[in-house]
């Protein structure tokens, strides 16, 4: 697979224009998330912004079992930073349920562990280990 941009997002020279909520299972039924802004012009490049930036949460490990998943909102939030409107709960069958609180799908993008890793494999495959 190729990608349709010019310049991979984490190479790029601007300023952020969406955020990541990484989501990460910290044991025992909770939730933790790191929040960051990241570049690209659409949800897909944000995350392979997110992945591929050395240093990353998901540089090293975007299979590792504690990955619940990654939120992706358009525009940068002051409010998002400091406290995301996500809620991460166990369903019935004991998997990871994500919620967004007044969320649009224009403005919001959950991409679950599966989505995740297949997305660093096609980056990889293309890029190499790091970008």
């Amino acid at each position: 697979m190729t990608f349709s941009w010019k310049i991979p997002p984490w190479k790029r020279h601007e300023d952020c224009t969406y955020l990541a909520v990484t989501l990460i299972d910290q044991g025992g039924g909770h939730s933790g998330s790191i929040t960051e802004g990241v570049r690209g012009d659409d949800a897909i490049e944000a995350l392979a912004n997110l992945v591929m930036t050395p240093g990353s949460p998901l540089g090293l490990g975007p299979t590792h079992p504690a990955l619940i998943g990654v939120v992706v909102r358009r525009g940068i939030d002051s409010t998002w930073l400091a406290q995301p409107p996500i809620q991460v709960a166990r369903d019935e069958r004991g998997r990871w349920q994500v919620a967004v609180r007044n969320a649009t799908a224009e403005d919001v993008t959950v991409f679950s562990p599966t989505e995740i890793s297949g997305l660093v494999s096609r980056l990889r495959s293309q890029y190499g280990r790091t970008g």
